[in-house]
Formats: structure tokens, C-alpha cells, sequence
């Protein structure tokens, strides 16, 4: 009898197994269910519902959405309720609740509001949609929004007969998306296991069996960038500021004269004042016109006053950057500056981010002028980005120009007397940044200047900045043999007075033509030197001739 049992027993355990398997081996044609509301795909994804809506004919995305796949960078200030749009357009502002924005400045009327629910703040579309290459288009029969990226190319597939399912996951088992046809258009966008991730290019996602589609590849993958235009490598950059903190005197600008190989001057014009954002101007068109006429064009300069407080005061409020961006761009078009330098020193950490978007606002409307953006930065210390003053890889996406600051090894501060910029030092830190910034916006600016070091019989070390002809007539005059430090590439004097041990790392052509084949080795984008009337007159053709021609 227990033989009989257990026998039977068997039987079942088979029977159940055949019937499990005769189920998986078939297909559901459950009809699925998931697409009866108003649903979001993006490229191949269900958006979750929580982060778009449709409001009297209005479709508004989730500021979280938008980061997230649109531009990562959009600013919002909760303290304003201001959202910030900067890209290749230019900028826009946009306050939660009201009908309006702020478009490169000007005041725009919206149909629309951005609005703030479920602790989320969603943005209508026709206010930013258009700036970015994206399309969104609303299939209304499917009650279905589709975003697809316009800089992409999706691969394609060919059904391989009539009445394919698309089906809501990897599955045979899972319901049906809908029954193809054969003549819809399908983007394809990944496979799991021995399926398809599709969808119907004005229509649903879900998966198709590869046995059931042929697929074009294209390049052999399921999605690649569409081509750029390129264009022709830019003409090396050769730039160097003229300290200008006060106004010039018509004699100052009667002397201009011609710099051979000089294309861009930049004058110390325009500061950031006080907390409100104030601009201050020390320029004068006569200045402007004099050089244009030799040929050398003017760009704009604009500092922070060397100030953090200032510094942190205006640039963390998106009004207060407008106000900024606004007086900027009025000063530079009324001296026809087609040029902006920023240089923002002595910040906090904190001011990094701040930093990074003022650059990317200002650059975004300099942009809709004509007018190219560069940004100074000091040497890397620390390689945590959240150590240092600058995120230099996303300034470096905002601008035409990144300059390395290369100089100031040892501080006119500095407790150790030594080089301002020894050649080794200078490459190490271009290294540290090469793979940062692209080597067409990586500019090397350079020191004309040098240190006079005093070390007293007492320990203490001070110093005092000299040109480069000062240094040459201190050599001159007493009679000094220079020497030359390989490791600096620099000639070097010594010398005792009454003050105490005089010690010199000279700046002249040799140390500067050796830095300067560090642009040619690295394939950088030019050179910037700090700073006019500090060189002697053979400073320029070197420069022509090394990096220029």
C-alpha cells in the first residue's frame, strides 16, 4: 500500500512539473494595462509620474527630472525661489509663481508659471524645452509624452513579419504592450537576454524577441552621438594684462605704442565693489582706441575686488548675479570690448560653486554678444575638487579660455626665498590639470617679474618685486656673474649688501623661452603674461616667434 502511495505521489510531483513547464514554455496574452493614463517615456523609460503633469494643456516637467536629464547644472536658490537656465542661449531666470522671466535681461512673458507641488518645483516646458536638444511631443490618442535627445542617433529595427507583441518586460510571460504589425517605426535601445529594450518611435516601450527583429546598428551600438561640425584649430592666444588700477593720463595713452605679436590687451578696469554687486569702472575709450589702431584688440577684466566677503555676498544670490551680469555687459559693449577676462582670487571654498555658476551665466549671455569668456586659476592642490577654490573641469565647460595662473610659486610673503615660477614646477602643474581642461582653452600664463629676496643674519627672509630691465641693472652694476639652476631653467645671482644675503631667480628671455616650449609640448591654446611693463621689449618677438608662428 505504501509502495502504491508513494508511486502516486510521484505521479503528481511529474504531472505538476509538466504542467509548469507547458505554462512557461507559453506566451500570456494578457493585454496589459499600463498605459491606460497619461504616462511619460523617455528615450525607452517610464518617467515615474511623480515628476511631470499636464495642467490646462500645459506639460510641466520636475526641476528634479530636468537635472537629471536634461541640464544637471540649472540653479535653483530656495532663498529667491529663482531658477537659472544658462546653455549656448544664454540665460533665463525664472521666479516660482509668476508670468514672466528673465531672458538674456529682458523681461519675457510666460503662459505659464513655474509652480511648486508635492514639494517639488515643476517648470512648464515652453519656458526652457526649446534651448536644449531635446524634443518632446505628445502622442494624443495614446494619451503618451515622449522625449527623445536630437544629438542622437538611436539604433533601428525591422520587424520580421506581422503580429509581433511588444511586451511589458523581458518575459513571454508578460502582458501585452501592444500587437505590431510590421510597418511601425522601432527604435532599439538595449537587449536582456533574449530580448529587445524597444519602442515605437510615436508610441509604447517594452521588448521584442531578437529572433522576431533585425536591428541596424549603424556604427555597432544602440545609440551613438550625431557628428559635430568641426572647426578649423584656433590661432594660439597671446595676451597680457596691463595693471591699470587708476585712470589713465592722456600722456600714459600717448605713449602706447606697437607690441609686436600682441593680440589681446587686458586692462585692470572692472571690479565687483562692494555686496551689492556694484560695478566698479576705471576705463577710458581713448585707451580702447588707441590700440585697436595698432591692431591689438582690448578685453574686459573683472575681479572680485579681492575680497571673499564680497565675494560670497553676490555671487550666492541669482539677483544680485544678474545685476552683476547686466553692468558687465553694458561696460563691454559700450568700449567694444569681444573680450571678458575673470579673475576671482582670495574666495572661500565655499564660494566654488558660486563661482561656477556666475561663469557659466555671464558666459552663456557674453555668448549671445559675440563676446569670448576666460577665467584665471591657480594651481591644483588637492585633487578632492571640494579642497579647492575652483572646479576647474566645469569652468573649463563654460569658457573659451581657462589661464593658469603659473606663477607665484613662492610668495612675495614666502618665509623661503626661491623662484616665482621654476620650470619644473610650472610643468608639474600642468600636468596636474591636462586631462581637466581641454588643451584649446588651456592658456599658461606666465611671469615677467621676479622676486629680489633679502635673508637677514636674524632668519627672517622679505622681498620686493623687480622687472625684469631692474634686475638686468642690478646685474650691470655690480658686476654680478649669473648662473644657471638647471632645475628652475633660470640664470641666478647672489650678492651681499647691508640689508643682508641677496638672492635673484631671474626672469629673462632664457627662463621664459623655456617655459615657453611647455605650450608648444602640451599643444596648450597660448600664453597670457602678467603683467605689462614689467618685460623688456624682446619678451614679444620671443613670444611670436616660439608659440605664435
Amino acid at each position: 500500500m505504501k509502495k502504491i502511495l508513494l508511486g502516486l505521489l510521484v505521479l503528481i510531483i511529474l504531472a505538476s512539473g509538466a504542467f509548469i513547464y507547458l505554462l512557461k514554455g507559453r506566451s500570456s496574452k494578457v493585454i496589459s494595462t499600463k498605459y491606460n493614463e497619461f504616462s511619460f517615456i523617455c528615450e525607452a523609460d517610464d518617467v515615474d509620474k511623480s515628476l511631470f503633469d499636464r495642467i490646462d494643456g500645459q506639460y510641466y516637467l520636475a526641476l528634479d527630472f530636468i537635472k537629471d536629464k536634461i541640464d544637471k547644472d540649472v540653479d535653483y536658490n530656495e532663498n529667491e525661489k529663482i531658477i537659472t537656465f544658462a546653455n549656448d542661449k544664454g540665460t533665463k531666470r525664472i521666479k516660482v509663481g509668476e508670468m514672466k522671466m528673465l531672458q538674456n535681461g529682458n523681461e519675457v512673458a510666460l503662459r505659464d508659471p513655474v509652480i511648486e507641488k508635492d514639494n517639488k518645483i515643476f517648470v512648464p516646458i515652453e519656458a526652457f524645452i526649446y534651448d536644449y536638444p531635446v524634443e518632446l511631443r505628445y502622442i494624443d490618442d495614446l494619451k503618451l509624452l515622449i522625449m527623445d535627445y536630437t544629438n542622437i542617433n538611436y539604433a533601428k529595427g525591422t520587424l520580421k513579419g506581422q503580429g509581433t507583441n511588444l511586451r511589458e518586460e523581458a518575459s513571454l510571460q508578460s502582458p501585452i504592450v501592444k500587437n505590431l504589425q510590421g510597418n511601425e517605426e522601432i527604435l532599439v535601445f538595449g537587449e536582456e537576454g533574449d530580448f529587445y529594450k524597444v519602442r515605437i518611435k510615436d508610441g509604447y516601450k517594452g521588448y521584442i524577441k531578437k529572433d522576431l527583429l533585425e536591428v541596424d546598428f549603424g556604427s555597432g551600438k544602440f545609440s551613438t552621438i550625431k557628428d559635430t561640425v568641426t572647426t578649423e584649430a584656433k590661432r594660439p592666444l597671446n595676451l597680457t594684462w596691463d595693471y591699470t588700477y587708476s585712470t589713465q593720463s592722456d600722456a600714459s595713452i600717448a605713449a602706447i605704442s606697437p607690441i609686436e605679436g600682441l593680440e589681446v590687451i587686458c586692462p585692470t578696469w572692472f571690479s565687483i565693489g562692494n555686496e551689492n554687486g556694484d560695478l566698479i569702472d576705471r576705463g577710458k575709450m581713448e585707451y580702447v582706441t588707441k590700440y585697436k589702431s595698432l591692431g591689438i584688440d582690448v578685453w574686459g577684466y573683472l575681479d572680485n575686488s579681492f575680497d571673499p566677503n564680497i565675494t560670497e555676498a553676490t555671487l550666492k544670490s541669482p539677483t544680485k548675479r544678474e545685476y552683476i551680469i547686466n553692468q558687465v555687459i553694458r561696460a563691454l559693449n559700450y568700449y567694444g570690448m569681444k573680450g571678458l577676462n575673470i579673475d576671482f582670487e582670495h574666495t572661500k571654498i565655499d564660494s566654488r560653486d558660486d563661482i561656477t555658476q556666475f561663469t557659466k551665466e555671464i558666459a552663456a549671455r557674453l555668448k549671445q554678444h559675440g563676446i569670448k569668456v576666460s577665467i584665471d586659476v591657480t594651481p591644483q592642490i588637492s585633487k578632492d575638487v571640494t579642497k579647492e577654490p575652483y572646479d576647474r573641469v566645469n569652468l573649463s565647460k563654460h569658457v573659451d579660455y581657462v589661464m593658469l595662473m603659473a606663477y607665484d610659486q613662492h610668495w612675495g610673503s614666502s618665509t623661503k626665498a626661491g623662484s616665482v615660477a621654476e620650470y619644473k614646477w610650472v610643468e608639474g602643474n600642468i600636468n596636474n590639470l591636462i586631462r581637466q581642461i581641454p588643451r584649446d582653452k588651456f592658456i599658461l600664463c606666465i611671469p615677467t617679474y621676479t622676486r629680489i629676496w633679502t635673508e637677514k643674519p636674524d632668519g627672517s627672509v622679505s622681498s620686493t618685486t623687480a622687472s625684469m630691465a631692474a634686475v638686468q641693472d642690478i646685474i650691470a652694476k655690480r658686476g654680478l656673474t649669473p648662473k644657471f639652476d638647471e632645475v628652475a631653467k633660470q640664470n641666478y645671482v647672489q650678492y651681499q649688501d647691508n640689508d643682508g644675503l641677496k638672492k635673484i631667480w631671474i626672469e629673462d628671455n632664457s627662463s621664459i623661452e623655456h617655459k615657453l616650449t611647455l605650450i608648444n609640448k602640451y599643444n596648450l591654446g597660448g600664453v597670457a603674461s602678467w603683467r605689462k611693463g614689467f618685460e623688456t621689449s624682446s619678451v614679444w618677438p620671443l613670444i611670436k616667434n616660439t608659440v605664435i608662428n
